[in-house]
């Protein structure tokens, strides 16, 4: 469940004008980092909540947030050759409102003769601080090394997660964020660049009474052929441009290969298990949070997904992975696989600790956008091995082969398969058979979420199908993993759509071979009718 929050300590419409220096109390774990407000006073934030720190953005907003600023794209060369500077020194630095962060640091680039300031925890938010926990671990000194170990010796890549880690569960369980971590564990130039936030801030803090404090600062990865979007100010005048937000980051380089494995000692993976009905709601939550930034979050309680301003990320080579225990648990029934509704309007924006009293809650910015359908073909085996058989011994012509990621739909989670939480996909195939157009849809239902046939469609018009493709998702979504009859028929008639069973299998997701060539022959004979 995600809903908004607000944080108790700091004022409605709370506009960021500048991100200053981070300091800690000698005798504190918690790092904390001033903020500048436009015509409000300065006040300081727990830098777990970095993941929504970006200038121009409103905090404890009262109104849906809009962008600020010009927008600007541009192709990185090189993020490990661009020019370092102050924040001060950007040639219009006197016309920002409010600014008292100026030593802070950032990068500059260079486009179409234009110098292009870059704050470093702006690129670092957007790359890594995705969640409080990538947040806080980047602070510690070898911490990824503590957590987690890799194994690239055999097969495909696997991630332990360390017995005694501090790695949540929460965070295991998506698969966006798990995709971010592996690439940061696996990848050379991620890893050295996410673990020199650490050593900056180990070698550079400085201290003064009975406090440390530190700029922030830390070395790019290279990012070759990345593009960038990036709101800010342009000031004509000295033809400078200073960033406020990154709001995109297209083909992200990685040289991570196969399917990642991530095992955690706590995971227990459910198999077996039959759907059953109902959406599994709970009584109702607050419809919005009050965020205590002094209080940590209970180790022991559950935590919330927060509403986030998301930045746009995608791969430029995609990968996909599983998460996966020590341990499998029998059940029963296959339900929701997502957290419980917290009742209580306060939680801790904090990490978790022995001490802590209140549920947790997490921001979480992440909209990966990367485009990797294609590894998940894989889930549709038996369904494409029928469609083979359609072609080749029944006379089919293939006119179209693709799969589509199912949307999340309200606060239901059945866009997520309950087994692996990775995306749950829709395949699509178009074929010509005697004349007409038929397309087979199939909804990977391998996590037994729900009993579905394969929908057949019969449609005069070519490319009906993907021209209502959104359309369709969404039905499916709405229908909690069912069909969006109704739009079917109203579009193709009742002739035009024919659910097909599958064939009865003692495992869910996979059909013995026997079985293929029967199954292939009943779309025949429906196609006939």
């Amino acid at each position: 469940m995600i809903r908004g929050a607000k944080y108790k300590h700091l004022e409605q419409d709370s506009q960021i004008a500048g991100i200053g220096t981070m300091f800690r109390g000698i005798d504190k774990k918690q790092w904390c980092i001033n903020l500048d407000f436009v015509r409000k006073k300065s006040n300081q934030i727990n830098f777990s909540a970095a993941p929504i720190l970006a200038r121009r953005r409103f905090i404890n907003s009262s109104s849906p947030a809009k962008r600020n600023g010009k927008v600007i794209n541009i192709t990185v060369k090189n993020a490990q050759n661009w020019e370092k500077a102050r924040l001060k020194e950007y040639p219009a630095a006197h016309k920002l409102p409010n600014i008292t962060d100026g030593t802070q640091h950032c990068f500059v680039a260079e486009q179409e003769e234009m110098k292009v300031y870059i704050p470093q925890l702006e690129l670092a938010r957007v790359l890594f601080y995705h969640d409080p926990f990538m947040t806080r671990t980047s602070l510690r000194h070898n911490a990824l090394a503590e957590s987690f170990q890799v194994d690239l010796t055999d097969g495909d890549p696997k991630i332990y997660v360390i017995e005694g880690a501090d790695y949540p569960l929460y965070y295991f369980n998506k698969d966006t964020n798990r995709r971010f971590l592996s690439w940061v564990l696996i990848d050379k130039d991620a890893r050295e660049s996410f673990e020199s936030i650490g050593n900056s801030l180990f070698n550079l803090k400085n201290r003064r009474g009975n406090y440390d404090f530190w700029d922030f600062e830390f070395t790019p990865p290279s990012l070759s052929g990345v593009e960038l979007e990036l709101s800010g100010w342009h000031d004509f005048e000295t033809n400078s441009f200073f960033v406020w937000e990154i709001q995109s980051i297209k083909k992200l380089p990685s040289n991570v290969k196969g399917v990642v494995d991530i095992i955690h000692p706590i995971y227990e993976r459910r198999v077996g298990g039959k759907p059953i009905s109902g959406n599994g709601s709970s009584p109702e939550a607050p419809d919005e949070y009050e965020l205590d930034d002094d209080e940590l979050s209970d180790i022991d309680k559950v935590t919330m997904s927060l509403m986030s301003e998301a930045v746009t990320i995608s791969f430029k080579d995609p990968f996909i992975t599983n998460r996966l225990g020590k341990n499998m648990k029998p059940v029963k029934a296959v339900t929701n696989d997502g957290e419980k509704e917290v009742l209580d309007k306060e939680l801790s924006a904090n990490e978790q600790d022995e001490t802590g009293k209140l549920p947790g809650g997490a921001w979480n910015n992440l909209n990966d956008q990367t485009d990797d359908a294609h590894l998940y073909l894989s889930k549709f085996k038996s369904f494409l091995e029928m469609t083979n058989l359609l072609v080749s011994k029944h006379g089919c012509e293939l006119k179209r082969k693709t799969i589509e990621k199912l949307p999340k739909y309200g606060h239901g989670k059945k866009h997520w398969l309950s087994d692996t939480q990775n995306p749950r996909h829709l395949a699509i195939v178009e074929l010509a058979y005697a004349g007409q157009l038929i397309t087979l849809l199939e909804v990977d239902t391998s996590d037994g979420a729900a009993k579905l046939s394969t929908m057949m469609l019969k449609t005069a018009e070519d490319g009906w199908v993907i021209n209502n493709i959104d359309a369709i998702k969404l039905g499916i979504m709405k229908k909690s993993l069912g069909w969006p009859t109704a739009l079917f028929k109203e579009a193709l008639t009742d002739k035009g759509c024919s659910g097909i069973p599958h064939p009865q299998s003692k495992h869910v997701g996979s059909l013995p071979p026997e079985e293929i060539a029967p199954w292939a022959q009943r779309f025949i004979n429906c196609m006939t009718l």
